[in-house]
């Protein structure tokens, strides 16, 4: 119901645009069959594509196991989905990665809706049919992440909040919150959701006093209670998550850094295509007065500037992924959507978007063949080696082993000294109980991720040890920590015609760490 202390001074946000706006193809209808098809096609696509698990979403399927409300590194709802997913149609990478593709088809229906509600059809076909195609979501379709689970959520937020907005509603302010609760418990960078509506309550009148009432009050509480039990994970687990989250920022170096600016505004283009380019002409345009910066445009700003100058200052500070400030581009689908559906800047950006997309799709149903493709076959094989030839490296490592267990001299663990080995074999070896246990190598004075939080090596296990190497330069350190250590066999598994992982084997007995001084510390390079 409508909240009893509305001001009717406050300007209520402008009505959608007509209908009229749109041609004839531009239905409802149309816009749902080319959301089933893309979502169709990317299941297929998960279902053929050879490409195996990346170790980070290896590393989710092993969260995915016992269900929790955290985990080392990440909010739980990336592991949550997992489980899901898996308990239904099993281990296979393609069910670990199911739920992508179809979290990406929310996003998209909830930036239709927005994007007409607020100037009208054809806008919100274009925001709609935008977000399947930009190039972030291609992969992030293709892959199982937290990015992929957080913007579905963050655009249904977006949503809820401009329908609060122009309704004063109860549920939709409550939705508001919810939304951004459960979207901090898949990343936490929906966390710059409340930044972001802050700033448009300063931007527009009508935003103000949706958030300046007892309506968002309850919605900062509905967010509060959804994220409370990961809050309380954390407070029990020393806040690793929160400590880790932070560490990722690493403001310990130089605090100019231009040439990591640059290298993230360049990546730009390869999470939003050419949706980035028209991004800065509406800004311009903005700036300029050339473009009416009424209620809708305020809305949408608030929603994409605070995370983008956030990451651009990081950049600048140290260092930024260019996924950083993904958080960003719901409302510049929608906000572009609104300035170009008129002209030809949406059809010729869709087709780049959809000719580029093909190229992605022949790259991960036929890799290998693309790695022969002239200029183009070094990057894309360096691109894509960390989810290339897994099983054939953990039927390699499970030979070694079950070849001493028929000697007789089985192995009492199986160290390795790189976190992707890790999560790799956890999964690749999760039907095989005759195996010896797996261990992590933990190099500084602490954990450092997951594997050596979860399973590192100690002395009960370190009896006669076969140890793999994936770092070279560790090989000595990890000697140091044994009474006995002898390298037996180097092994080079094939990632394409150009790339392998090479790899070391050693047999090690008498676990005995050494004391990680400062002096040790310095050696390592810390």
């Amino acid at each position: 119901m409508p909240s009893p202390t509305l001001d009717l001074a406050v300007p209520a946000p402008p009505p959608p645009a007509a209908a009229a706006d749109a041609p004839a193809w531009m239905t409802v209808r149309s816009f749902l069959v080319f959301l089933a098809a893309m979502t169709i096609l990317r299941v297929a696509c998960l279902l053929i594509t050879p490409l195996g698990l990346h170790p980070d979403e290896a590393q989710y399927w092993s969260w995915s196991r016992t269900i929790d409300w955290g985990y080392f590194s990440k909010p739980p709802l990336v592991a949550w989905t997992i489980a899901a997913t898996t308990a239904v149609f099993g281990d296979a990478p393609w069910a670990v990665r199911l739920g992508a593709p179809f979290a990406h088809a929310g996003a998209a229906v909830a930036l239709y809706a927005l994007g007409r509600r607020l100037y009208g059809p054809a806008a919100g076909w274009w925001a709609g049919v935008g977000w399947l195609l930009i190039p972030g979501v291609w992969l992030s379709s293709a892959l199982i992440t937290t990015d992929a689970l957080m913007l579905p959520l963050w655009s249904a937020a977006l949503l809820c909040a401009w329908r609060w907005v122009e309704t004063r509603g109860w549920t939709w302010a409550l939705a508001t919150g919810a939304l951004v609760g459960a979207g901090a418990l898949a990343k936490y960078a929906m966390l710059y959701f409340p930044l972001c509506l802050a700033v448009a309550a300063v931007l527009s009148p009508a935003v103000r006093q949706a958030v300046l009432s007892w309506q968002g009050a309850a919605a900062g509480a509905a967010a509060a209670l959804a994220l409370a039990p990961n809050l309380a994970w954390n407070a029990a687990h020393d806040f690793e998550t929160v400590a880790h989250t932070a560490a990722n920022a690493d403001w310990r170096g130089d605090l100019l850094n231009l040439d990591q600016l640059g290298a993230f505004l360049g990546d730009q283009l390869g999470v939003a295509g050419a949706v980035a380019v028209l991004l800065v002409l509406v800004l311009w345009r903005l700036a300029r007065g050339t473009a009416a910066f009424d209620d809708r445009a305020r809305f949408l700003v608030a929603f994409v500037a605070p995370p983008l100058l956030l990451i651009i200052t990081q950049a600048l500070i140290s260092r930024a992924h260019g996924n950083w400030a993904a958080a960003a581009y719901p409302a510049a689908l929608v906000l572009t959507a609104g300035a170009f559906a008129r002209g030809p800047a949406l059809v010729r950006s869709t087709l780049i978007h959809a000719g580029l997309y093909a190229v992605f799709l022949a790259l991960a149903l036929a890799p290998a063949a693309a790695y022969r493709a002239p200029l183009l076959g070094r990057p894309i094989e360096n691109g894509l080696k960390r989810m290339n030839a897994w099983p054939e490296t953990a039927d390699a490592i499970a030979a070694r082993a079950r070849a001493a267990a028929a000697a007789g001299a089985p192995y009492s663990a199986v160290l390795v000294d790189h976190r992707h080995m890790f999560n790799e074999l956890q999964y690749q070896w999760r039907d095989d109980a005759g195996l010896p246990p797996l261990r992590m190598y933990v190099l500084r004075a602490g954990a450092g991720n997951q594997a050596e939080a979860a399973a590192p090596m100690t002395a009960d296990v370190g009896a006669r040890v076969l140890v793999v190497h994936m770092s070279p330069r560790y090989e000595a350190f990890v000697a140091g920590d044994f009474a006995a250590f002898a390298t037996v066999e180097r092994l080079d598994i094939p990632l394409g015609p150009r790339k392998t992982r090479p790899l070391a084997f050693s047999e090690a007995s008498g676990f005995q760490p050494v004391a990680r001084t400062p002096e040790f510390l310095a050696r390592v390079g810390e």
